[in-house]
Formats: C-alpha cells, structure tokens, sequence
C-alpha cells in the first residue's frame, strides 16, 4: 500500500488514513502517520519491494495475493487522481504477486461492487 501512494511523488493524508485503517483490518495493529512516511521515503528511495514481493510470493495464499491488491488499489483511489505511474505499479505489484491481468481485473471488478455496496 505503502509503494502505491509513494509511486506518484506525494503521500497526502487520505492516503494515509486509507493505509492505517486497511493496515488495523488486516492485523489488528496500529500504524502512525509517521512510520508510513518513514516507509514512503525508504520506498521513493528505491528499496525494491517488488522484488520482496516476488520473493515472498510462493509462501503467501491467494486470499492474502488478493487483500493485498484491494489494499494497494484503496490507495490509489485514495487522492481521486489515478496518474499512469500508479496504473504501471498496480500492475507491477500484480506481476510480482503472481497475478495475471485477468485476476487482477477480477479483484478489482470485485472490489468495485463491494465499495458500491458500502455507499448504496
């Protein structure tokens, strides 16, 4: 979540309450504002979570290939401004979790209909 919002240059604060909420959802922690700037920063700085991500690919299920996404995709809808960097990392997170366009399109499909249900 954390490279998605650091993938177009800024870090606003939607972004970050959007990180901090998806982040307490998935693992009942807590997460400051602070240590996600700290995390965006070593990220801009080009530390390859890609590659992480690719390496940690095989022991992950496809459930949490699939949280990941939404939570990646929650913040880059984050600023209502979805700029091509954040499209090509989307997909490049997609690739390194192993997830071919298809599923991805089917996650976020997913996704939609169940933010829609949120706000109907």
């Amino acid at each position: 979540m954390i490279a998605m919002a650091a993938s177009d240059g800024r870090l606003d604060d939607r972004e970050i309450a959007i990180i901090q909420r998806t982040y307490h959802e998935l693992t009942a922690k807590e997460l400051t504002a602070d240590d996600i700037r700290h995390a965006s920063g070593a990220t801009a700085k080009g530390d390859d979570i890609l590659g992480e991500l690719r390496r940690v690919s095989g022991q992950l299920s496809t459930p949490t290939k699939e949280e990941i996404i939404q939570g990646v995709y929650m913040v880059l809808l984050a600023d209502e401004n979805i700029a091509g960097e954040e499209r090509k990392r989307l997909k490049d997170i997609a690739n390194s979790l192993g997830i071919d366009e298809i599923h991805l399109g089917t996650i976020l499909e997913d996704l939609a209909v169940r933010l829609a249900g949120r706000t109907a």
